[in-house]
């Protein structure tokens, strides 16, 4: 009995928000990792394939003598500049993975229903975290706006597109678009898991005074 109550929770709405909310913090990671991994175009450095291509020169097979070295020090510079906001959005995304999965956990174990006074401390922090995500994804946005509009950006794409190379524009990719539409949509399902937190406590403040009613 004690087991299928616990399995009937993964069936609530609250429990169905948590898990969306894990959903969209593994995609932000994802996203965020892109970023973090793309140099732009097709020059990625983590990837297998793209080192093969770094160290035997074959990204800068259009490239002679200083241009090619100078691209390779634009796309390590650029690369670099854009490391710490890209490990920044991974960190935070994930710390949105690891929240719900505890949540769905203290859920699971039953611990608002001894606890009641829990599910308003979880209102609170979806909401702090719901109005958090503003400011953070502005810093996001913000910060890789600054570095494509930085000279070593500027200078890169100049030299790639001398050389008839495409991909190597100095704006916003879709991995990194994609991680602010995610961010936002987390928000709203933050706040729609705060609302239900309260209903639930509500429900659960009412069956605990039953038997004292009876």
């Amino acid at each position: 009995s004690l087991e299928r109550r616990r399995c009937l929770y993964l069936r609530t709405g609250r429990a169905c928000c948590q898990m969306v909310e894990v959903l969209l913090a593994a995609l932000i990671l994802v996203c965020g990792s892109v970023s973090c991994g793309s140099a732009g175009g097709y020059t990625g450095l983590p990837a297998l394939g793209g080192i093969y291509y770094y160290q035997y020169g074959g990204a800068y097979s259009g490239f002679s003598g200083a241009d090619g070295e100078r691209a390779q020090q634009l796309d390590q510079r650029f690369y670099l500049l854009k490391l710490p906001i890209a490990r920044a959005a991974m960190a935070v995304g994930g710390c949105l993975l690891v929240f719900p999965c505890v949540l769905i956990l203290v859920g699971v174990l039953r611990v608002p229903w001894h606890f009641p006074a829990w599910l308003l401390i979880e209102c609170t922090l979806y909401i702090v975290i719901a109005v958090g995500t503003v400011p953070a994804l502005y810093y996001f946005l913000h910060s890789l706006l600054s570095v494509y509009n930085s000279s070593v950006c500027k200078e890169r794409e100049q030299l790639y597109q001398s050389k008839g190379y495409q991909g190597f524009w100095c704006s916003l990719h879709g991995a990194e678009i994609a991680a602010g539409l995610l961010c936002c949509m987390a928000a709203m399902a933050y706040l729609l898991s705060a609302g239900l937190a309260v209903r639930d406590y509500r429900t659960v403040h009412e069956q605990k005074q039953k038997p004292l009613q009876l």
